[in-house]
């Protein structure tokens, strides 16, 4: 996949680290990236009888090879040459033959040693992953394993290194020979064999998941960096850099690291360092007998030193600056360097407590430098399904998510095995919840060494990376007790449990996985969809209280119609398929990018009739995708705004299934595979914003979230009503003072869309409840989502104190299904003496308006005599009527919310917009009949050499500009311009309003000048303002 924001991959070829003195200590790249390297790749099969040692001799020439890619896969190396037609048009990769790719294949290539190569240093040959086995032959050699032994590297997490100094030749080629072996398992598509975790440690998503197909080789090849280093006789290994933090103003650490003497005879070894910021040097010496391998450790009792005051903390997104040091060691012998090592690490302090909610179920929650963190972020299964993404692309899908306020990112059975997404985690704030290479199936691992071997080497890599933040044994299961017991221990020993290590990715303090098709924003407000009845302790699926910290939550996500040019032919753009083809049909073309039955969790069917419902049918594949955007971005934003409202109440954290995609489909994203960010990125990036206002769908309460480390106070919130015509209503609107604790929430006010309800806040009182959240006081809350629950008996009774006498006209009962058969509506002016105004001897339930002959009174009672069901009375709201204040003006149908929360001085800190339905909850056809605003743009400031401006957009109409969607097109090729970061998208002006946009692009994509287009939600794109370059 090419990286077009441009943080391209800058070749090194020869790394020359100077140490201040005449050595140094060479690297030279053996990737395709290297114009001096040439991968040839070729079937086992077609060099029958033809040995490893003679494949890896200067000699032997290999004809009718595919140009390999390394990093990559033997398919990869296929689909680059041409052979194979784009995988990812149409259908393309469902029509390889899979069994030319699921067997073994050969990997050469040839190099010449660095000019900078002097005689006596020690020659090593690394390849940092190999997928799924791998033997490795040099100059005509075997290296790995015995003369005889096969897959001799098990496990693509193990990295490889080999002494070659007796085989390299100092002038002249040398040659590498890699027999690279597939998985054992699902050697074909459909083959019924079980794939599960039997394979592992692999890329267990390379047999196919509901959002990416099976890859014909199942991602074998040398997927990771290959390189040859230049050293002395001694090296050192897996250093390691530790910190502990007493106080936030004093951090001890300590460094340790394996010193491997690769000679014959001991060396006395000096090891000396320097961290930075602070200059901190160190060294110490150690002897290390031949052919043996020490540990050196150094503290803060050998260096004094190593005691910082007020250190720079790293922080996760949001809380702080993720602020790193470095430490570049080196180790010498006889005052000659003999190798150098440098790495990037972070002071902070993880903690993990299982907290209690309101009714003591535990919560596991994050504190990292004594802060409590909650937690915002997505679920990362395959950086891209053929392992094309490298280097600095992993920059761009970084800093996507950064932009989204996230601060965790769940890396799903440990699919990613490229150090870049670790450096680029630790560069922008994003914690890692680190899965390793399992998940609930019916096999076990075929190779539990191997797993033991691999899941070391993972932990002894990664452990310097500040952003890991636990390691988690398995998805929605727990390892069996051997690996569980092995992965605690290791662990324990190889991080010192600096990071917890939590079995099931799902239990035990989490709150299970779901709901994964589209649901409405007030779904989430209502119901956790907790499925957690198997979990310790249990509680029963849709409690109340069951959101806690979630893993997973998800549906499916439409692209953009641009995007989806790309992999859907144009033959099959229209119409749609049908409910029964989504759920049955295998060969359809939009099943194949899962918008279908293979992904029949994602609930396309529902999804589709979603977006028809709500917003109307559509006439074409672009009108549907413009629509679909509206509802990725309500769900998308609903979603998180749920957990963000029952914040430590319940909630510790919410990580959607899934934030980055893999492949080009129809689920399971928030940018689209070519990274146009869909409506759920622009959802997910406002509901997650550090400070941020928002509107609960179910009850009308509007809350302030603080998801930093500093107390908020004397802000503003602020609700404005529109009517669908974009006048202000203010009657309806309100403005409050409110503070905000560091990593807290508060609520502002509540909205009543309905001031005409007497009962509307009002203090009710009942004969019973079944609990807090179903208590009196949700019959006058004017939520559509609460409600009050009696006991599960008769008679019963709730009546409202109107605070008043009122003249009384209508009264609206709203049941949920547990109605009343039978029942009375009383009033009384001392709730003692009750009149009967109203009787029911046949109740159905559902919406009940009453009108009344006139009365006045205080107190209105609904008295239940007997129910329609075996629950208690279950009513939604129950609402009083009498004549309509004629100063106060109703609503149209459809109208729009939109909240603004300032500081003290007046700067805009948050701001957030929703549209409504009073009257039919859901349907928002109506927007299908605003006019075409006036729309301009103007450029506010710019610096093409930078890839930064700032655009205004305005609506100069008096009518509502909804969900204007803005893009940037190069006006030299007409192509779109992505990835790009942009502040704001799909934002709805009411009249005279102006809103500007920053965006940021590489200045490459900016050359021949940009063109900005703007789309009114319903009315046809233009282009608004052309910016030269």
């Amino acid at each position: 996949m090419i990286n077009r924001l441009g943080l391209f991959i800058v070749l090194v070829m020869f790394v020359l680290i100077q140490t201040g003195c005449a050595e140094q200590s060479t690297r030279m790249s053996l990737n395709s990236s290297n114009p001096r390297v040439i991968w040839e790749v070729k079937p086992q099969a077609d060099l029958e009888n033809i040995t490893g040692e003679q494949i890896s001799t200067p000699e032997f020439k290999m004809s009718d090879y595919v140009k390999g890619v390394v990093p990559g896969t033997v398919f990869t190396a296929y689909v680059e040459a041409g052979i194979v037609p784009d995988p990812n048009y149409a259908d393309n990769i469902y029509k390889v033959d899979e069994t030319f790719y699921n067997r073994p294949f050969w990997y050469r290539t040839e190099f010449e040693l660095p000019s900078s190569y002097s005689e006596g240093k020690r020659v090593w040959l690394h390849f940092d992953n190999t997928n799924r086995f791998a033997d490795f032959y040099f100059n005509g050699e075997k290296i790995s394993g015995t003369k005889t032994s096969t897959k001799d590297v098990s496990g693509h997490m193990l990295r490889s290194k080999f002494d070659v100094t007796n085989l390299v030749k100092k002038s002249g080629k040398n040659v590498i020979a890699v027999l690279i072996t597939d998985a054992d398992q699902k050697k074909t598509r459909k083959a019924k064999d079980p794939y599960g975790v039997a394979c592992s440690p692999s890329y267990l998503a390379g047999a196919g998941w509901d959002w990416m197909p099976y890859v014909p080789g199942r991602l074998a090849g040398i997927t990771g960096n290959a390189y040859l280093v230049v050293t002395g006789d001694v090296v050192m290994e897996d250093p390691w850099v530790r910190s502990e933090l007493p106080t936030l103003q004093k951090a001890e650490l300590s460094v340790s690291t394996d010193i491997r003497n690769a000679s014959s005879s001991p060396k006395e070894v000096v090891v000396s360092g320097v961290i930075q910021p602070g200059n901190i040097s160190f060294s110490k010496d150690i002897r290390v007998e031949g052919g043996t391998t020490a540990r050196l450790s150094i503290n803060k009792d050998d260096i004094a030193q190593l005691v910082v005051d007020h250190p720079k903390l790293w922080w996760p997104n949001g809380y702080g600056d993720p602020n790193l040091y470095t430490c570049k060691l080196t180790c010498s012998v006889d005052g000659k360097v003999s190798d150098v090592k440098e790495m990037t690490f972070g002071i902070k302090k993880y903690e993990y407590k299982m907290v209690d909610n309101v009714v003591g179920y535990p919560v596991l929650t994050f504190f990292i430098n004594g802060q409590k963190i909650y937690l915002k972020g997505g679920n990362w299964g395959m950086s891209e399904y053929l392992l094309r993404c490298q280097g600095k692309e992993y920059e761009t899908k970084i800093r996507l998510h950064k932009e989204m306020n996230y601060n965790m990112i769940r890396l799903w059975t440990g699919c990613v095995t490229d150090d870049e997404f670790y450096d680029y985690c630790d560069k922008y704030g994003i914690m890692v919840w680190n899965d390793f290479w399992l998940y609930v199936a019916y096999n076990d691992v075929a190779q539990p060494e191997a797993f033991k071997a691999n899941a070391l080497d993972k932990v002894r890599r990664l452990r310097n990376h500040p952003s890991i933040a636990i390691w988690c044994g398995a998805n929605e299961t727990h390892p069996t007790p051997d690996l569980d017991n092995y992965l605690r221990e290791m662990i324990a020993k190889e991080d010192n449990n600096d990071r917890m290590y939590k079995s099931c990715s799902n239990q035990d303090g989490l709150s299970g996985s779901g709901w994964w098709g589209n649901q409405p924003p007030r779904h989430h407000f209502e119901t956790s969809g907790s499925n957690l009845a198997f979990n310790t302790p249990a509680y029963p699926y849709g409690i109340d209280h069951g959101y806690g910290m979630r893993t997973e939550i998800g549906t499916a996500t439409f692209p953009t119609f641009e995007s989806i040019k790309k992999f859907i032919p144009q033959k099959d753009w229209w119409p749609l398929p049908t409910d029964e083809q989504l759920k049955n049909d295998d060969d359809n073309v939009w099943n194949k990018h899962f918008f279908g039955k293979e992904a029949s969790n994602a609930n396309p069917v529902n999804y589709k009739n979603s977006v028809n419902t709500q917003y109307g049918e559509s006439s074409g594949l672009e009108e549907f995708c413009e629509k679909a955007q509206m509802l990725n971005l309500e769900v998308m934003k609903g979603m998180y705004e749920a957990w963000n409202d029952k914040m430590w109440n319940d909630a510790a954290g919410l990580l959607i299934w899934m934030s980055h995609p893999a492949y080009p489909s129809f689920v399971w994203q928030t940018y689209d595979y070519y990274y146009d960010p869909t409506g759920a990125y622009w959802g997910a990036k406002k509901a997650c914003e550090p400070l941020h206002i928002q509107w609960n769908a179910s009850n009308n309460n509007i809350k302030v979230i603080n998801t930093t480390a500093k107390d908020l106070k004397g802000a503003i919130a602020k609700a404005a009503i529109y009517n669908l015509n974009g006048k202000e209503v203010p009657a309806y609107g309100q403005a409050k003072q409110v503070g905000v604790a560091a990593s807290n929430i508060a609520e502002a006010f509540s909205l009543n869309f309905n001031p005409f309800n007497l009962a509307y806040g009002k203090k009710a009182v009942a004969s019973s409840s079944t609990g807090a959240s179903k208590s009196a006081s949700m019959v006058t809350d004017g939520g559509a989502g609460s409600r009050w629950e009696s006991a599960y008996s008769d008679p019963q009774w709730i009546y409202i104190d109107l605070g008043k006498e009122e003249k009384i006209e209508k009264a609206i009962l709203k049941w949920e299904a547990a109605c009343a058969k039978k029942y009375e509506l009383q009033v009384s002016n001392d709730a003692q003496e009750w009149k009967t105004v109203y009787a029911n001897k046949d109740g159905r339930g559902g919406t009940e308006q009453i009108e009344l002959e006139p009365v006045t009174a205080r107190y209105v009672k609904l008295a239940g005599i007997s129910r329609a069901t075996q629950f208690g009375y279950s009513l939604f709201e129950f609402e009083i009527y009498g004549e309509k204040p004629k100063e106060i003006k109703e609503l149209t149908p459809l109208h729009f919310i939109k909240l603004e929360l300032t500081d003290v001085k007046g700067n805009l800190i948050s701001e957030n917009f929703y549209w409504r339905n009073g009257v039919n909850d859901l349907d928002y056809t109506l927007l299908n009949t605003l006019p075409e605003a006036d729309l301009s743009c103007r450029l506010v400031d710019k610096s093409m050499s930078d890839g930064k401006m700032k655009i205004a957009v305005k609506n100069n109409s008096e009518t509502v500009a909804f969900a204007n969607r803005v893009r940037l097109v190069n006006k030299a090729t007409q192509k779109r311009i992505l990835p790009i970061i942009m502040s704001d998208n799909y934002a709805t002006l009411m009249p005279g309003e102006e809103k500007v946009i920053t965006m940021e692009a590489t200045p490459e994509l900016l050359k021949g000048g940009v063109s900005v287009l703007v789309k009114q939600y319903g009315k046809a794109e233009k282009n608004k303002l052309d910016i030269a370059d």
